[in-house]
């Protein structure tokens, strides 16, 4: 059941990737910034720096193909963001999906060539090597994927539950121990920096103790075989 459950969740993270995995991408032909279309040829520019990075790159106001004209969540959205001042020619580039949420922004480049058409060509062009940031991001979150497909949830041997168990810590001690009503040691527990997490030991086993609330849980490995203890405070 956890296997097929796994699956699915990877099915499901591959199409809301889609668009991230195909890089294919929308920008559009007049900025804010911008009060004619392709100003400076900006946006021509911009184009051929995205598709020179292996993007496929449509402007918002052109026939778009019909998987994309139906959804448009099966691609992303560039937004150029242009913060130039008298002295200094800044932008910088965002790609966002389909709910408009921020998946990427490049750092802000910046150069002081005082030609304006020759600013806009030298800082479009730093863009490039950002862009290529964006795809290490998209490299590592297949690799998280990948890796999350080889993980494999321990089936539980044995499971056990202790009732009316008291927990005692101390400030400033590291330790801490659950007891059970006559005060007899259950667990000895060794403080994290997590406040609800703790290495426990009982005898010659060793494992994880978490505490929720009201409830504790011991899981440890003994003889290779997955056992969890559940402790009630």
């Amino acid at each position: 059941m956890m296997k097929n459950f796994s699956i699915l969740v990877l099915v499901f993270l591959s199409f809301t990737s889609f668009a991230q995995q195909n890089k294919v991408i929308i920008i559009s032909n007049k900025y804010e910034f911008q009060k004619e279309k392709n100003t400076y040829n900006i946006n021509t520019m911009l184009k051929a720096i995205l598709i020179s990075n292996s993007y496929q790159v449509f402007f918002d106001d052109e026939e778009l193909p019909i998987e994309i004209a139906q959804n448009k969540c099966n691609a992303l959205t560039g937004v150029l963001i242009d913060n130039s001042n008298l002295l200094v020619r800044k932008i910088k580039f965002q790609i966002r999906d389909c709910q408009n949420n921020l998946l990427f922004e490049t750092a802000e480049v910046k150069t002081r060539e005082k030609d304006i058409q020759n600013a806009y060509i030298e800082i479009i062009k730093m863009l490039s090597p950002e862009l290529k940031k964006y795809d290490t991001t998209i490299i590592q979150e297949k690799e998280v994927i990948a890796t999350s497909e080889l993980v494999d949830v321990p089936k539980i041997s044995e499971f056990k539950t202790y009732l009316n168990c008291k927990l005692k810590q101390t400030f400033g001690n590291p330790q801490a121990e659950v007891t059970d009503t006559n005060d007899n040691l259950l667990l000895l527990l060794q403080k994290t920096k997590n406040s609800n997490v703790f290495i426990a030991s009982k005898e010659n086993i060793t494992g994880i103790f978490t505490k929720t609330g009201n409830k504790g849980v011991f899981e440890y490995y003994l003889n290779y075989e997955y056992m969890v203890e559940e402790y009630l405070f």
